[in-house]
């Protein structure tokens, strides 16, 4: 089996250093993958369908302090929802005054697509990092919730550099990085796919990613891992959001006909996912995607659901059984949220 990579920045000059891998022992996707355990079906059904007038373009959707707090990708504003998922309160993450109608110009936005709850002592803080598609996403923000909501600004290109060094990217491929997880291990950062490449998971050890963010360290090392999705008619799934809980990472997917990260497409469904973290050892080889299970969104009247679902939050209830918080932007200035219930059994994928 190879082993991972672990990948490190140095910053004068960039360098990149790897482990030595082991060739795997066959070029077979059935067979490099024969070890995993029996695989596990995803079933989902949704309770509830909440549309937002007055919330545009959801990229991001965490759960603190009693509440889930919404992130719009061209929005100055972050968004306060209920239990109830009522639009309660929107506070401003940076200067709105030269922002017409309540949305940032596409040349101009920083596209946050990612949000995390990070605690460091006694304060909560939401993290957003951008997509990294272009040099104005190349920025991140705290938000401390304890602080009453304090900001900071973050610049991260050297970081975005970095990523796009470990993805030896060419100079017109893009950076797309769209969900955001963390656990007390491990920080989780998923790149989606934009055509037929892979989709893409980082990993950072939790304290060494805390630090960089805090400025109290360098760029952290990283290992990287790879998955293959879904694909409806002609076109891939692609990573749009994450949450990690119990050892298990879920993600939202979705299918977009778009020839690049920065304009919007028609989409033609979307899906919730769910990786388990023991099995990454089986995603470290690039040309064998790690297939996972995933179940495709539905309307509440159990038709296809085609909208673009962009983050997720999950909350476990009775063994197997998850009650499940997905965000989705329409492109036309509004969000909609749904409501799932989840239930994992082992079975084919």
């Amino acid at each position: 089996m190879r082993k991972c990579h672990f990948l490190y920045f140095l910053l004068t000059p960039l360098l990149l250093l790897a482990c030595k891998t082991e060739p795997p022992a066959t070029s077979s996707t059935a067979a490099r993958h024969t070890d995993l355990p029996e695989p596990v079906q995803l079933s989902a059904t949704t309770t509830r369908q909440v549309f937002y007038q007055d919330l545009p373009s959801a990229s991001g959707l965490e759960y603190a302090q009693g509440a889930f707090f919404v992130l719009g990708d061209d929005s100055p504003y972050l968004y306060r929802l209920n239990e109830k998922y009522e639009l309660t309160q929107r506070y401003p993450i940076f200067d709105t005054t030269s922002i017409k109608g309540g949305r940032i110009p596409k040349d101009l936005k920083p596209d946050l697509e990612s949000m995390a709850l990070l605690t460091y002592g006694r304060n909560e803080m939401l993290i957003m990092l951008g997509s990294g598609s272009a040099k104005n996403r190349e920025v991140g923000y705290l938000v401390n919730l304890t602080k009453g909501m304090e900001v900071k600004e973050l610049n991260l290109s050297r970081f975005y550099t970095f990523l796009r060094q470990v993805l030896r990217l060419e100079a017109t491929e893009q950076l797309n990085l769209e969900g955001l997880a963390m656990d007390k291990a491990y920080t989780y950062l998923l790149q989606r796919t934009l055509s037929k490449g892979q989709n893409v998971l980082f990993r950072f050890e939790a304290d060494a990613f805390e630090d960089f963010i805090l400025g109290r360290g360098g760029i952290p090392a990283v290992a990287v891992y790879y998955f293959s999705l879904p694909q409806l008619g002609e076109l891939h799934a692609g990573f749009s959001g994450a949450f990690a809980l119990d050892g298990e990472l879920f993600f939202t997917a979705s299918v977009e006909e778009t020839p690049n990260a920065i304009d919007d497409g028609t989409v033609h469904g979307s899906f919730l996912g769910r990786i388990d973290l023991k099995m990454l050892p089986h995603a470290s080889d690039e040309a064998n995607p790690l297939a996972v299970p995933v179940v495709q969104l539905t309307n509440e009247d159990g038709g296809p659901y085609v909208g673009k679902a962009e983050s997720v939050v999950v909350r476990k209830g009775e063994e197997g059984k998850y009650k499940v918080v997905v965000v989705s932007d329409d492109d036309k200035g509004h969000s909609e949220l749904l409501e799932l219930d989840l239930s994992i059994a082992q079975g084919q994928l």
